[in-house]
């Protein structure tokens, strides 16, 4: 037993006593009772002493220890603390009870149950400034319990005399509460999605900044992430999620809701079977909604960790938990006033259902939340009901005065426990959020401050079940608290967010109209509102989106005048309807769908839904409390150390040797532990206005933690992209840079990195490119060019890709036979740095894939340029032309090389457009022009990444093109 509360111990702490004893409960009469006569009743109580080394005393502790039912004497806990200090007290007395002694031995026969039995009461008194603390507590071992006396009245002794010496901080390593604090909810999640580092104090090369507190940031998010993977039993649990969000204008369900909830076609379907919706008036709304029965043969049939298949043949692909947002559910005067009615609910609930079909049956309702005409409904599997638990819910109003019903959010958050044997898995939390946000183009400042606003108040209660067990609070107790939207493991919003297109509407309707069709997408997606407050960080920074492929999911017409696709002339098209969400890296999402669903018309929205799967690794909750525990203990008290951290690298240099444009290169760095306490290091920049490295070069990890003789493998990645490239073919060749390695509360250690820079054409100004002697790589220095003078017409690079094009591309198609081969772009790339002739294909080699490299290869060299081919101050003139004549007079306003580059690939793509097929009719043809026209315009006419020149309109860019190609 010694050897185990030893072990338990930090090498700080020294075990003075220990004693087995059991835990009593007052009967009557005053006699005492074990709580059990199992393990569950017995205890291990140690007197503890902690050396003090830089003051040379000593204090003491007493430390009542359980172990956990079914797990070893080594898997010990903490269940009270009490500091020997002077509100520390203790009693011994005779216990009153009887008991059968069970230490006579098999021959005898004078063991009887009522034979008396000596056993001492131990009473332990802690006061406290309100109250008074005790536990009492039964031994037999009298020799132990006079040891642990003896020791209590010297370590007492010891704190009477140096009482103001006293500390204590040492304790909270042994205190459940502080061990499992960061177990007690999911850590938010824009802290965990953050690099580590950035948390950190602001540090350099001599300015360590604040270690200390360094320190503890690196400590718990090491021993959290440690205590898991300690914990992980290998295996995990598969959770598959479909979300919906539905403007619903204020209707009642009078269609079919198959195709926005079903995520794959049923056989049932294709002969032309429909759901058993019943038609819905404001008469039946009043019925009770369906209510199916399900016998309890449907739920799990074994507690294993693979999801149990239901008997009723059900398709993989069946969603485990549906989360479906309404809004605009009641568009009523009265209903701002927080109605809280559910008949419209109880109808949509049982449209779902009918919705779901056959398999309806196998689903059930599992929560929801109304807040006027916001609705969130979770309906989940009758067989995986028991999975999940803790529902919490909440609503906020961000309307007419930030407090009517009319915009806000309704929110459930619950916890999702995989079935398992043997073990308590950890729960996954869930959280869902239905949100309704400003509407109109130019609310936009709105949306993104009702996010925040909605974010902030979106709280849900909880219960802390931990026990706080710090001295200061010594009994069980549990406390409430608050919870925040993003401490979760997966965060949901499936909401109307409002947000709009920056666009003409003339525009945005004949780009969703023009024959590339959905081609169009991503580019009217980069005027899409939300996206630019995700990239700008105004709203929605850390979230994911799915690529979105579908058209725009609002305004379709309804009794109004409607375009060619059916959108609403008066209002623009735009995908006001999202799903966006938000993992811990713990959690694994996999998304396989997101779509609108244009049969569903009884709105002018149209549903959106989207398909999730979530890996959960399955982790023994009980395990990783113990593990966290044993790590805090182990790690505790590196500040307070008189040991200096010390670490050992390999190497010192890193030499990369030739560095290329979009070349990936990789070395390690090893780090060991080379000292006597736990090393917490970081990288760190030279002074305080720089960064840790050049935009070149990545470190990963930049932070880390090592105990004693630990050793971690650092990744050093080289990567020259644009705008690196655009730095370093300004700059000599040589690479040369400093890392410096900081150890927390110890000293600096240098790495140096070194690499021979390869110039490329990529990433320069045509100015720079015209003035070449040579072909780049030929450059000795940043300074070799010739005379402005003797220039030539147009950058050799272009040129030579144009000039191959032409030459040996007669079919437009092979411009965008992809996919390519990098190996091949980045031949061409060396070719053109080198001057050397591109690759031609052998004999009875498709020359296809080549083709289609080259004309990728130009295309991004034009787009890396440093200046766009048009200047963006001429940007808004290029869209007055209205004619081919007028359009080649702005030539003469073009700086002369661009108007050279100009004239050359517009020539080359004229010519393309011009080649007629024998399978081409003229309209063919003309689909040509637009698409050389929609792939060339944005690159030729790149807007101004400054701000200083307003972005012009996509279509008239591709029309000014046309007038020298069409």
């Amino acid at each position: 037993m010694e050897a185990a509360v030893q072990s338990f111990l930090r090498s700080s702490e020294d075990l003075k006593a220990a004693l087995e004893v059991e835990v009593t409960q007052p009967q009557e009469h005053g006699d005492l009772s074990s709580s059990s006569t199992d393990d569950r009743s017995r205890r291990i109580l140690a007197v503890v002493s902690h050396r003090m080394d830089y003051v040379g005393g000593e204090e003491g502790s007493v430390l009542i220890l359980k172990r956990p039912p079914g797990h070893s004497i080594e898997d010990l806990s903490v269940e009270v603390v009490y500091p020997i200090s002077g509100s520390f007290s203790f009693s011994v007395a005779q216990a009153r009870r009887t008991t059968l002694d069970l230490r006579a031995s098999v021959g005898e026969t004078g063991a009887t149950l009522g034979q008396s039995r000596t056993e001492l009461t131990l009473t332990i008194k802690y006061e406290l400034a309100t109250e008074i603390r005790s536990h009492t507590l039964i031994t037999r071992d009298t020799r132990k319990l006079q040891s642990f006396t003896a020791e209590c009245r010297r370590l007492k002794g010891i704190f009477t005399r140096n009482e103001f010496d006293a500390d204590f901080s040492w304790l909270s390593l042994y205190t459940q509460e502080s061990s499992l604090k960061s177990f007690s909810s999911p850590i938010d999640l824009r802290t965990v999605n953050i690099p580590l580092h950035t948390r950190l104090s602001p540090a350099s090369a001599g300015l360590p900044g604040d270690d200390a507190a360094d320190i503890s940031i690196v400590r718990e998010n090491w021993i959290y992430n440690k205590a898991v993977e300690e914990a992980s039993i290998g295996s995990s649990a598969r959770l598959l999620i479909r979300t919906g969000t539905f403007n619903v204008n204020g209707k009642m369900p009078s269609q079919d809701l198959s195709p926005w909830l079903r995520p794959t076609k049923r056989d049932s379907e294709k002969s032309g079977w429909i759901s058993p919706l019943k038609s819905i008036s404001p008469l039946d709304i009043l019925s009770n909604p369906i209510d199916e029965q399900v016998t309890s043969s449907l739920g799990a049939s074994s507690a294993t960790l693979a999801h149990a298949s239901s008997n009723n043949n059900a398709n993989i692909s069946d969603p485990d938990l549906l989360v479906l947002g309404f809004q605009e559910l009641d568009l009523s005067t009265e209903a701002l006033l927080y109605a809280t009615s559910t008949v419209k609910e109880d109808a949509w609930v049982e449209a779902i259902l009918a919705g779901l079909g056959e398999r309806g049956i196998l689903y059930e309702k599992l929560a929801s939340k109304q807040l006027v005409g916001m609705l969130i409904i979770a309906i989940a599997k009758k067989a995986r009901l028991s999975c999940f638990g803790d529902i919490r819910f909440s609503a906020a109003g961000a309307g007419i005065m930030g407090i009517m019903g009319n915009k806000g959010a309704t929110a459930i958050r619950m916890s999702y426990t995989p079935l398992a044997q043997e073990i308590s898995p950890s729960p996954t939390v869930l959280t869902f959020v239905n949100a309704h946000l400003a509407a109109f183009d130019e609310m936009v400042e709105r949306r993104n401050s009702d996010f925040h606003d909605l974010s902030r108040r979106l709280v849900f209660d909880q219960t802390d079940e931990l026990d706080s067990n710090s001295y200061a609070n010594i009994a069980s107790e549990t406390s409430r608290r608050t919870v925040g939207l993003f401490e979760s493991d997966v965060l949901f919003w499936m909401v109307h967010l409002n947000y709009r297109i920056d666009l003409a509407d003339g525009d945005v309707r004949e780009l969703l109209a023009s024959s590339p069709g959905a081609s169009n997408i991503p580019l009217l997606l980069k005027y899409d509102q939300l996206k630019t407050a995700i990239a700008s960080g105004k709203a929605f920074a850390g979230f994911s989106e799915h690529a979105i492929t579908h058209m725009p999911s609002y305004r379709y017409a309804s009794n109004t005048s409607e375009d060619s696709l059916r959108y609403d002339r008066k209002r623009k098209p735009a995908w006001t309807d999202r799903i966006l969400h938000m993992s811990a890296p713990s959690v694994r999402v996999t998304q396989h769908s997101y779509c609108t669903h244009p049969q569903i018309t009884m709105s002018d929205h149209r549903p959106v839904s989207a398909d999730f799967e979530l890996n959960v690794s399955t982790i023994d909750k009980q395990r990783r409390e113990l593990a966290a525990s044993k790590l805090y203990r182990e790690l505790w008290g590196v500040e307070q150390s008189s040991n200096t951290p010390k670490i050992k690298l390999q190497p010192m240099t890193l030499d990369f040797g030739k560095v290329y444009y979009r070349r990936l290169i990789r070395q390690t760095l090893s780090i060991q532990n080379d000292g006597q306490i736990p090393c917490v290091y970081r990288f760190v920049a030279a002074d305080a206005e720089q960064a840790i490295c050049p935009q070149w070069l990545k470190i990963d990890p930049v932070v880390g933690l090592l105990r004693p003789g630990e050793l971690s493998t650092t990744t050093v990645t080289v990567f020259v992209d644009n705008s690196s490239a655009s730095r370093l073919n300004l700059a000599p060749p040589r690479l040369d840079f400093t890392l410096i390695l900081h150890t927390a509360l110890g000293k600096d250690y240098f790495i140096s990195v070194t690499g021979e820079y390869q110039y490329t054409c990529f990433a320069n100004k045509l100015t720079r490119l015209t003035r070449l002697p040579g072909p780049v790589r030929t450059m000795k220095s940043p300074n070799d060019r010739i005379h402005a003078r003797q220039s030539v017409n147009a950058p050799r690079e272009i040129m030579t890709l144009i000039n191959w094009l032409m030459t040996h591309v007669t079919d437009p198609n092979d411009l965008f036979n992809g996919p390519l081969e990098e190996s091949i772009c980045m031949n061409i790339r060396e070719c053109l740095d080198t001057g050397d002739q591109f690759p031609f294909p052998q004999s009875g080699e498709e020359r296809g894939p080549l083709a289609t490299a080259i004309a990728s290869i130009l295309v991004q060299l034009l787009d890396s340029l440093v200046d766009p081919v048009v200047p963006p101050y001429l940007h808004a003139r290029c869209l007055q032309m209205t004619s081919r004549d007028e359009a080649f007079e702005l030539l003469d306003e073009f700086p002369p090389e661009s108007v050279n580059v100009w004239i050359s690939l517009t020539a080359f793509l004229h010519y393309m457009a011009l080649q007629k097929l024998p399978s081409q009719s003229s309209t063919d043809q003309a689909d040509i022009a637009e698409r050389l026209a929609t792939v060339f315009a944005p690159v030729l006419l790149r807007d101004d990444s400054t701000g200083l020149h307003t972005p012009v309109s996509p279509i008239g860019k591709r029309k000014f093109l046309l007038h020298f190609i069409g």
